[in-house]
């Protein structure tokens, strides 16, 4: 019996049709989908806030401890993590973190005053939270100084049941002598 190559060509090509179309369809949904947040219910968003304040209260206690080794266990180590420093340059979190650890360093008191701070849930397991604050330092010289305007955002992912930070970004002005 032999083969009409017409019936072989569109066999093959039929064949290549069903694997591209195969190819292109979206991933089954698994068990670690998000939830957005305009489906989730107002306690749910609220919880999730709460969650974050006392986590973000906890991480500037432990700046105010000059802990950094602490102070990095709220931030995702992972290559994915970006920081935006004070002054404007990117770094990862071995770059965040030795930057803190200089400055962390130099301070023998640092006392952190908050003025305003801000969450927004994104998704159930992405929020952003934003803080505005003064901060006042007593160096190792003895020397007082004052960060009067520091601000800075953090975004916070949900990894295997904890909160992350997976990004940070910090602005602040120069810091003024205190007498």
């Amino acid at each position: 019996m032999k083969i009409n190559q017409v019936t072989l060509v569109s066999a093959a090509f039929m064949a290549l049709l069903l694997f591209a179309a195969g190819c292109n369809t979206p991933a089954k949904e698994t068990d670690t989908q998000t939830t957005e947040v305009s489906a989730m219910t107002p306690e749910h968003k609220q919880a999730i806030e709460q969650e974050i304040s006392g986590l973000v209260k906890e991480f500037f206690q432990q700046v105010e401890k000059l802990d950094i080794e602490r102070c990095m266990t709220y931030f995702e180590k992972t290559p994915d993590f970006q920081a935006v420093n004070p002054d404007g340059t990117f770094g990862d979190y071995n770059a965040l973190k030795k930057l803190n650890a200089d400055g962390f360093s130099q301070m023998k008191t640092l006392s952190v005053v908050p003025a305003k701070e801000a969450i927004r849930v994104l998704t159930d397991s992405l929020v952003l939270y934003t803080f505005s604050m003064e901060q006042n330092a007593t160096l190792k010289t003895g020397q007082k100084i004052k960060f009067e305007h520091v601000a800075g955002t953090m975004l916070f992912t949900k990894i295997k049941g904890a909160w992350k930070a997976t990004f940070y970004q910090e602005s602040a002005a120069a810091p003024v002598a205190v007498k």
